[in-house]
């Protein structure tokens, strides 16, 4: 099986990156173990500290809200102090990679994190943290279930995945008439390097709409997880909508406003 890899759903690339006369190694300085999390920075991060505790706290979020089961297996997140160490290692190692700031990596025998210290490493590091947490305990996640999940719970806790940042794109974009949803097409692609922003955002729309509008609307979601879990397959969300909902993208479309408009 390739390695998968998953991007963290953003447009800013790594900059201004000075060269380095060697590779650094992966972070080793500092461990910290706490369930799944197996953070190793190359800098000393206190064992309490608040982001630690806020990933520790997101496998609890999202295993009650989407009914996960709990996993033993271990989440590494390699931590560099600085996005050029990070960008020089991630280019000698993953050298097809896109410049982002954090990368969520999956193969038969591990799952891995990569990410730097920067000013939006909370945000990296639960958008990956999530990927890693869903892919633990279930196989085979739709690509754009997947990252509309990491998308919902980037958001800082108490916010309830809401994503001002993704509804000014959704709501500018439907006014001018340049985008309507379309579950079928979202659930047509199947790789990242053809997802443009408006698609994370609208992945992460879906998500929203599903898991915070109604008990009935999360329990399709919940219900999708688990089949993935016993079978490895499950039916497209948009023929499971279709049977609950008159017109899905009407339900969404509305939903966006009622976003944008409270």
């Amino acid at each position: 099986m390739p390695l998968r890899l998953t991007i963290v759903a953003c447009v800013t690339f790594v900059a201004g990156c000075a060269a380095w006369t060697s590779v650094p190694s992966l972070p080793e300085r500092s461990s910290i173990v706490r369930d799944q999390l197996d953070i190793r920075s190359d800098f000393v991060l206190p064992q309490k500290h608040r982001l630690v505790e806020e990933l520790v706290a997101l496998r609890s979020d999202m295993g009650l809200k989407l009914d996960l089961p709990t996993s033993d297996e271990p989440i590494r997140v390699y931590l560099f102090d600085n996005a050029n160490a990070y960008t020089a290692f991630m280019g000698k190692n993953y050298p097809t990679f896109p410049d982002r700031r954090a990368f969520f990596v999956e193969s038969d025998t591990q799952l891995v994190v990569y990410a730097y210290w920067g000013d939006r490493v909370a945000e990296d590091l639960r958008h990956e943290m999530a990927h890693g947490y869903l892919h633990s305990v279930t196989p085979n996640v739709p690509l754009w279930m997947d990252e509309g999940i990491a998308e919902f719970y980037e958001l800082p806790r108490g916010q309830r995945g809401r994503s001002a940042a993704h509804i000014a794109l959704l709501w500018k974009r439907y006014q001018e008439r340049h985008w309507s949803p379309n579950l079928r097409r979202l659930e047509s692609l199947n790789e990242v390097a053809h997802m443009e922003q408006s698609d994370y955002a609208e992945a992460w729309l879906w998500m929203h709409f599903l898991l915070e509008t109604s008990r009935d609307r999360m329990a399709i979601v919940q219900s999708h997880l688990a089949e993935l879990r016993r079978t490895g397959t499950a039916a497209p969300m948009s023929q499971v909508l279709s049977g609950v909902e008159t017109v899905p993208e009407e339900s969404l479309a509305e939903h966006l406003t009622w976003l944008a408009t409270h």
